[in-house]
């Protein structure tokens, strides 16, 4: 005869027990026993009326254990391939390093990302490291209000509804960059766009703004579309090398885009950047690999990572002082060999 969750002779009654009986998660009987202020009171009344009824005893010496090891703050990514997720990766490293706190990275599937951060949130986790364009989605979505632990946006295009962030200005950046590229001469400007993020529309705005206050329109012919991965920078560069009628420079969405063109341009008989000028975004460490070295928007991941952990970290501390707020990280104009002045001066 099998025994229920209730009765205890051989067969221990866990959380996960307790939650099913409450219509819980195992994270909101865990809020419970450690009187985290975060749980609806009805909540926590059906978590202990649930624990009445299994006679459940919490495992003391284990939850001393597990208190004494660290918060368990979780990371999501995407493209592994992607420097931008190791300079993030590294930047929260960091913090957990100084801070004492477990880090739990995990991949979401691009098919069903909100499902997997609903599953990631009720694991185990303290609070959530979301980074773009994941945390532009969970926002807008409404989601981040529904889940029981504090989120953080990492490097958004904007400024997040219902969850704090750490960002650069990206508007603001790509007005400069262009700003610097109209100076050099350049009027026929290409820019990539990043698909299904915020910041591809935001820093576009910027690049428009710098081209009107020259009274220069941006041709429609030369915006296009591409994920941050260097795959998807040479498919693009295929199509590109194959036009007629080609920009004098072209703004990258990231760096790895940014290489991969310049790639390609090198195989089609064409001078980088005397043919065409390139820039990139984020200066991550491919910029300084390839030849020749690329101009490129300094965009400091890693520190955005780091201080998004820390005020993840503050806000578990004082859950109370939780605040929607936004921490703007300078950024800079990164000059190299991949820009010259148009028309080329010999």
């Amino acid at each position: 005869m099998t025994k229920g969750p209730g009765r205890r002779s051989k067969n221990v009654v866990t959380m996960a027990d307790v939650a099913k009986v409450a219509g819980v998660s195992t994270m909101t009987v865990s809020n419970v026993l450690n009187n985290k202020p975060s749980v609806l009171p009805e909540r926590r009344q059906a978590v202990l009326d649930a624990m009445e009824q299994l006679n459940y005893r919490p495992n003391v010496a284990a939850r001393a254990l597990a208190s004494a090891g660290s918060i368990r703050i979780g990371l999501l990514y995407r493209d592994v391939e992607n420097a931008i997720v190791g300079a993030m990766l590294m930047g929260a490293l960091k913090a957990s390093v100084r801070l004492g706190f477990q880090l739990i990275i995990r991949s979401y599937d691009e098919a069903k990302p909100l499902d997997d951060v609903a599953a990631f949130a009720v694991s185990g986790i303290d609070g959530l490291l979301v980074p773009p364009p994941l945390c532009e989605l969970v926002s807008f979505s409404g989601m981040s209000a529904k889940l029981s632990i504090p989120m953080i946006g990492l490097a958004p295009g904007t400024n997040l509804p219902d969850m704090p962030s750490v960002r650069i200005d990206d508007e603001l950046a790509a007005y400069e960059v262009t700003r610097l590229l109209l100076e050099k001469g350049h009027r026929r400007i290409g820019f990539v766009k990043l698909p299904g993020a915020m910041v591809g529309q935001t820093r576009l705005a910027g690049v428009k703004r710098a081209l009107s206050e020259q009274g220069v329109a941006l041709d429609e012919r030369f915006i296009w579309e591409a994920r941050p991965i260097y795959e998807a920078g040479l498919a693009l560069a295929e199509r590109i090398c194959n036009m007629e009628d080609r920009p004098s420079v072209i703004l990258a969405g990231s760096d790895d885009i940014a290489a991969a063109i310049v790639n390609v341009m090198h195989r089609c008989g064409l001078r980088v950047p005397e043919d065409m000028s390139i820039v990139g975004f984020d200066d991550t460490p491919i910029a300084v690999k390839i030849w020749p070295t690329l101009t490129t928007v300094r965009q400091p991941l890693s520190r955005i990572a780091e201080q998004a952990t820390e005020r993840l970290i503050q806000e578990l501390h004082n859950p109370k002082q939780r605040a929607n707020d936004v921490i703007y990280i300078p950024h800079e104009i990164v000059q190299r060999a991949s820009v010259c002045d148009y028309p080329v001066r010999d």
